[in-house]
């Protein structure tokens, strides 16, 4: 995947003027495949909006991180959501949240976050986390078809 982030103009002040401020992109713990695009598209100076964060509750599914998150005492959601707003692209991230409770507990994944950037620990965690929960594309994409939708 790639995300063009100049003009396409022929002059220099052209080639400077972008036609966007920000993306928006599905990646969390199982879809990781657009992170060096979300990368390029942040070095660049654009706002990186991050949907489906709890991969439409497939994350709170996935074994590997619900066995990480109670290892660290850690509500999976919070690590979710945490291993995405980690991320070197400082992304704003779209829980997909509905209820007050489910609001509640994602507001923790901030302070999850600066856990997993900033300790040594937590780096460990993230890599762990990000590692064991990556999905093919390709994969990830059919479940996500098979889904259900009300």
């Amino acid at each position: 995947m790639k995300i063009r982030v100049e003009g396409d103009g022929d002059d220099d002040e052209k080639q400077q003027e972008r036609l966007f401020d920000s993306v928006q992109c599905t990646y969390n713990v199982l879809e990781q495949r657009p992170g060096p695009a979300l990368v390029e598209a942040r070095e660049a100076g654009m706002d990186v909006i991050i949907k489906e964060g709890m991969a439409n509750g497939r994350a709170l599914r996935n074994e590997r991180i619900n066995e990480i998150a109670e290892r660290y005492d850690i509500p999976p959601d919070q690590l979710a959501l945490g291993c995405i707003l980690a991320q070197d692209f400082c992304p704003r991230v779209l829980s997909g949240g509905v209820t007050p409770e489910h609001l509640s507990s994602n507001y923790g994944a901030a302070r999850v976050a600066d856990f997993l950037r900033e300790k040594e620990e937590g780096k460990a965690v993230l890599a762990e986390v990000m590692e064991a929960c990556r999905m093919e594309s390709e994969q990830y994409w059919k479940d996500r078809s098979a889904l259900a939708w009300n």
